[in-house]
């Protein structure tokens, strides 16, 4: 669960257990949108990713992943805030974070970022891939560091890079790196229609769940979950938040974690510090 470890290779595909938001708030989008409404209301009562109360999970991540690959791009933005009763970390742990992965198939650019967020001194990764180049910056104790490496990465390969890390949270069927299957998202949920919502403006049809059936790293034993997703008329879920808690290396500890998608469609603009990177690497 640790991301801290997630910019070593070129993959960068989200951690398992993570939620998927989306939308194209310059502000990173975390607000919520609700409008509310009758539980027993469900809008778009006719899609095909609807399963009477429930969700298609199958046809939904479909929906989804295709809506944004076929935009030619899309954001993932995802917080995760964590909190534990000692005073020394738990071991393992998943640190309070910021996590951003953005796609651009018209100009093959991979742009992600991630960023401990409850430490003294900046503690962040940055990874820029474009043109068979990625490009590496690292901040940390007050240090800037840059590499570079070479990518022999097709078109393809980049989309379905892209196509893999936007069902984060979402997933319901795919392969591990050494060729196992997995199932994890949703399913590991009980999502139930909880009327309508609203995000970034577009109408949503809202689903809680208040049961996780699953394994997890952090905490270690769960006592509590809920989650909340959200769903466009189109099958993107623009919005799916989580939380986690429990005990961990005996203590009481939450996890929460969000995730937005946004920026569909839109290019990934050139880092400010590739210049410099190119420079310090000897390009």
């Amino acid at each position: 669960m640790n991301r801290r470890r997630l910019l070593v290779g070129l993959g960068t595909a989200a951690a398992v257990g993570l939620a998927g938001c989306s939308g194209d708030d310059s502000d990173g989008g975390n607000e919520s949108d609700d409008t509310g409404g009758d539980s027993t209301d469900r809008p778009f009562p006719d899609a095909d990713w609807r399963s009477e109360d429930g969700l298609d999970l199958p046809t939904l991540a479909a929906r989804h992943a295709d809506a944004l690959v076929d935009a030619g791009g899309a954001t993932l933005f995802s917080t995760a805030a964590t909190s534990h009763d000692g005073d020394a970390e738990p071991t393992p742990w998943l640190p309070s974070q910021e996590y951003e992965a953005a796609y651009d198939l018209e100009n093959g650019r991979q742009h992600v970022r991630q960023e401990l967020t409850e430490t003294e001194q900046v503690d962040a990764s940055e990874l820029y891939v474009a043109d068979g180049l990625a490009l590496i910056r690292r901040e940390a104790g007050g240090e800037t560091r840059y590499a570079r490496r070479a990518v022999d990465r097709s078109d393809g390969d980049l989309e379905s890079l892209m196509r893999s890390e936007v069902a984060t949270g979402i997933r319901v069927e795919g392969e591990t790196a050494g060729g196992e299957a997995e199932y994890e998202g949703l399913n590991l949920w009980n999502p139930t229609s909880d009327g309508g919502g609203e995000v970034r403006g577009e109408p949503t049809a809202r689903f809680t769940a208040d049961a996780f059936d699953g394994d997890r790293s952090v905490p270690e034993t769960v006592d509590t979950a809920s989650a909340t997703v959200h769903v466009y008329e189109s099958g993107v879920v623009p919005r799916l938040e989580q939380s986690w808690a429990g005990t961990h290396d005996e203590q009481a500890a939450s996890v929460d974690v969000d995730i937005d998608y946004r920026d569909v469609g839109a290019t990934v603009p050139v880092p400010d510090w590739v210049e410099t990177a190119r420079d310090e690497t000897g390009d």
